[in-house]
């Protein structure tokens, strides 16, 4: 039984080409943000797994360090946590963010998105096409790379 466990869905991402599951979450601020809402445009979804963790902060310092650079190629970027919308907004304002913060406290789009592992939540981003697929994912242990790695596969 531990074997399956460990092959489940807590291990493997979804792959290039794949269909990007749904999503309908609240930001920092109870605004809902769809996937769909997002269709025409790549969207870049990277998960972690707590606000006001040092790699989280480190995190979300390298994606607005991108932001203008991911923006002007028509990218949409959200951060996806389990945290609540409050803590996501004291976040937010802590780290001076100009990019959403989404809140999944039941976990049903970080589990969905194969973003849970077996200690709690993974570092893991996606850059989802403009037909609503995955394009890349990045799952490095560099995760503060993510948004350079989203950037360099938007200029090919």
């Amino acid at each position: 039984m531990l074997y399956i466990f460990l092959t489940g869905p807590y291990l493997f991402a979804l792959g290039f080409g794949d269909d990007a599951p749904e999503f309908s979450l609240f930001d920092q601020e109870g605004y809902t943000h769809t996937l769909k809402e997002h269709r025409g445009q790549f969207v870049l979804l990277f998960f972690y797994p707590r606000d006001f963790i040092f790699h989280s902060a480190q995190l979300t310092k390298s994606f607005e360090a991108s932001y203008l650079d991911l923006k002007s190629k028509n990218v949409v970027i959200y951060g996806v946590s389990n945290d609540f919308m409050k803590t996501h907004l004291n976040f937010h304002k802590k780290m001076n963010l100009t990019y959403d913060l989404l809140s999944d406290p039941e976990e049903e789009i970080i589990r969905k998105y194969k973003a849970r592992g077996l200690l709690g939540g993974k570092f893991i981003s996606y850059l989802i096409g403009p037909d609503g697929r995955i394009f890349r994912k990045y799952e490095d242990n560099l995760s503060v790379k993510h948004p350079l790695h989203a950037l360099h596969d938007l200029n090919f």
